[in-house]
């Protein structure tokens, strides 16, 4: 049986499992739950691969920009949701797939469903490993998941073709610790796959389909003007079962849900379940707006409040992940905390709007631009910063090496700065 993803929730429920039931956290939340086991029973029992990171690029890799479709404008139904998605539906079906990680035929043999004991930390470091996320241990200290380095449970979900060449979208978490993958198209034919790259920040990976021929490409949306309101559907395996379609509406936009720096997801009411992770989330145009990655539930099955990755945050990603095999973004080495309007108060300041410089590296961009702890940053080039959050992305998004014009205000005056980018490294933002 495959262990579908998990779509960074909790696998469902067995029907006869104890009524006992298990406090864990998740994202800051304190759910309770009934035990869990580890797999859902879809087919033939399956392990992860050995772990690895982004393999070499391919050779024309560098052209691939040239092939990613520019985005299109975003589309409003005109009243509510559609009568009908059938014809969307027949035209996207081609460019939605399922990805599979299987296991070698030895290691097959090894694989028996497990379920989750009353013990919370052991609770917690099986979602960890499962699901991709981080959970907090019993003193509140945020744990990140384990690389895993031996054979893994197999996983089961979702992806999207971006390229005729049959370049593949998907979250990290579906892939985490494969370098090779099963690609199976609408139509029943699988292809291998070969993993580019990841990027574990906003959970997105490559795949790239070892098939001949041409492949059907998504279409891209306009995931920055999309709205609350605004009609969309979602294509994937949830649970294994292919070709599933699922529609609702956007119920909000810039969900911070804990799952990583970069959090800025679209929150819809589209049914997701496990194995929904990395499909498309779509307008009511058929364009992709967003990566379907994670839903929030005290059940483990839907409840109506999925989280989608913005499809211009995903595509700027993929694409160097395309290109190069992995993910280079802009660092100045600060700390950054929301500027509250209680600290503002403190502070003796009425604004209550940007980022708060927390701490500032020794000898990094920042402190070489002039930045300084307690300075409050209200714009970045051309973008205002209303939190913390908005600096973040500002400063990932800008190209290495460049100077960008920043403001700040600094005991009641306004500063202006010359802030130069560095390369990201791990450590602070």
């Amino acid at each position: 049986m495959f262990a579908t993803d998990g779509a960074h929730c909790l696998v469902p429920r067995r029907a006869n499992a104890r009524r006992t039931r298990t406090k864990i956290v998740i994202f800051n939340r304190r759910l309770t739950v009934r035990p869990v086991i580890a797999a859902v029973a879809l087919g033939t029992t399956a392990l992860v691969g050995v772990a690895g990171g982004a393999i070499a690029a391919d050779d024309g890799r560098a052209n691939i920009a040239e092939r990613f479709t520019a985005p299109g404008p975003a589309a409003v139904a005109s009243t509510g949701v559609h009568a009908s998605l059938s014809d969307m539906v027949e035209a996207v079906g081609p460019s939605v797939v399922q990805i599979q990680v299987k296991p070698s035929s030895a290691q097959e043999q090894q694989f028996e469903p497990t379920q989750f004991g009353s013990d919370d930390s052991e609770l917690a470091d099986r979602l960890g490993q499962l699901f991709g996320f981080g959970l907090q241990d019993r003193r509140g200290n945020r744990e990140a998941p384990e690389q895993q380095q031996g054979p893994q449970r197999g996983s089961l979900g979702s992806g999207f073709i971006v390229d005729a060449s049959g370049i593949v979208i998907t979250n990290n978490h579906v892939v985490n610790g494969a370098d090779r993958v099963t690609v199976q198209m609408s139509d029943g034919r699988e292809f291998s796959g070969r993993v580019l790259g990841r990027d574990p920040k906003i959970d997105v990976a490559v795949v790239k389909i070892d098939g001949q021929g041409r492949f059907t490409p998504i279409k891209w949306g306009d995931s920055d003007h999309i709205r609350a309101g605004d009609s969309v559907f979602a294509v994937g395996s949830p649970f294994g079962l292919g070709n599933t379609v699922t529609s609702g509406i956007v119920s909000a936009r810039g969900r911070e849900i804990g799952a990583g720096p970069y959090d800025d997801f679209l929150q819809v009411d589209a049914a997701i379940n496990s194995g929904n992770s990395g499909g498309p989330l779509f307008d009511g145009a058929g364009r992709v707006v967003g990566v379907n990655t994670a839903i929030f539930s005290p059940t483990g099955g839907n409840v109506g409040i999925g989280f989608a990755i913005p499809a211009a945050m995903a595509r700027k990603v993929a694409l160097q992940i395309a290109q190069t095999g992995h993910v280079s973004r802009g660092r100045i080495g600060v700390s950054l905390q929301d500027l509250t309007p209680e600290i503002a108060s403190a502070m003796g300041s009425s604004i209550t709007k940007g980022a708060l410089i927390a701490e500032v590296e020794d000898g990094g961009a920042a402190a070489r631009s002039g930045l300084q702890r307690g300075d409050v940053v209200r714009s970045f080039g051309s973008k205002p910063v209303n939190n913390g959050r908005d600096l973040a992305r500002a400063v990932a998004e800008a190209r290495i090496g460049s100077i960008v014009p920043t403001q700040v205000l600094r005991d009641g005056h306004q500063v202006s700065l010359n802030l130069r980018i560095g390369s990201e490294s791990l450590g602070q933002s």
